[in-house]
């Protein structure tokens, strides 16, 4: 089982070397050449000799979901986590990450688009889900991947109020029940 979630503005900045680089992410069969022409157009320079992986370089102190979820659960090696990456599509939690900052709802500078519709656009994103996937994303992400808001795999048959949280909190529930083979 997959879950799919979004990624988080409120990232941590690596302090210490841990190189990765840009093939190193997962999908790169799929995602690399719009990775590479999205970090084009934005300008955006990265340091790939100051990494994290994603699921801890999203776990800001404002982050909402991320720090809700155990460490143990994030390392554990036999759950599949997926984050939707406003620069670099679908990455798996475990892919490390340099610091960045953008936003689904930044618009790139050279043509006046949002970055959703960029993904959108693509029709990259779809190809890498399905039904069956777990779907705790938010509109702008949802855009991304099919271009509105409707779901893009099953919804937990759960309502959120506070949905970062309330999110990072089911995420979490749902992750201690997964045994893995040792």
């Amino acid at each position: 089982m997959t879950y799919l979630i979004t990624c988080a503005k409120c990232k941590i900045q690596p302090t210490k070397p841990n190189p990765s680089d840009l093939q190193s992410l997962s999908f790169n069969e799929i995602l690399n050449n719009s990775r590479l022409e999205l970090l084009n157009l934005t300008n955006i320079q990265l340091n790939w000799d100051y990494t994290l992986p994603a699921w801890q370089l999203y776990s800001g102190n404002r982050s909402k979901t991320y720090p809700k979820i155990t460490i143990v659960n994030w390392t554990k090696d036999c759950i599949d986590i997926r984050i939707l990456s406003a620069l670099f599509g679908w990455i798996k939690h475990t892919d490390l990450i340099p610091h960045y900052d953008l936003r689904m709802s930044d618009k790139i500078p050279q043509t006046n688009q949002k970055i959703f519709n960029y993904w959108h656009n693509q029709n990259l994103l779809n190809q890498l889900v399905n039904q069956y996937d777990i779907d705790l994303l938010s509109g702008d992400y949802r855009k991304a991947v099919h271009g509105n808001k409707q779901s893009v795999g099953t919804l937990p048959n759960v309502q959120f109020n506070d949905y970062g949280v309330q999110k990072g909190i089911w995420l979490n529930n749902q992750l201690n029940n997964i045994k893995c083979n040792q």
